[in-house]
């Protein structure tokens, strides 16, 4: 009787030390990911400009004002106006060249 008493003991014993281990690994786990969480939350994101540094001016939208008319206004005649309305896109964010009477965007003060 003493024999199964201290075997069962020993398959306790091991089993014991398998679920702390596994406790282990699980705990260390979440600690990693808790770290790299946390650190991508508080670190700061830098934003990356394709074009560099540009001044730019901000223009508000007026009624009937369509960003190609806008951007043919501001183009240069040697330069091509559909790269303008790529930039004033680029540079405010838009999806779409949709623009709303009242919209403030930013636009290159030089081009």
């Amino acid at each position: 009787m003493s024999e199964k008493t201290s075997s069962s003991k020993v398959r306790s014993s091991a089993a014991y030390r398998r679920r702390i281990a596994r406790n282990r690994v699980v705990a260390a786990f979440a600690l990693a990911a808790v770290v790299f969480f946390g650190w991508q939350a508080i670190a700061p994101h830098v934003a990356n400009s394709a074009t560099g540094e540009a001044n730019v001016v901000s223009y508000t939208v007026r009624p009937g004002d369509t960003l190609w008319s806008y951007a043919q206004q501001i183009t240069p005649e040697n330069k091509n106006v559909g790269d303008t309305v790529a930039e004033i896109m680029d540079l405010n964010q838009l999806d779409s060249a949709q623009l709303q009477p009242g919209q403030r965007i930013v636009v290159p003060e030089e081009l």
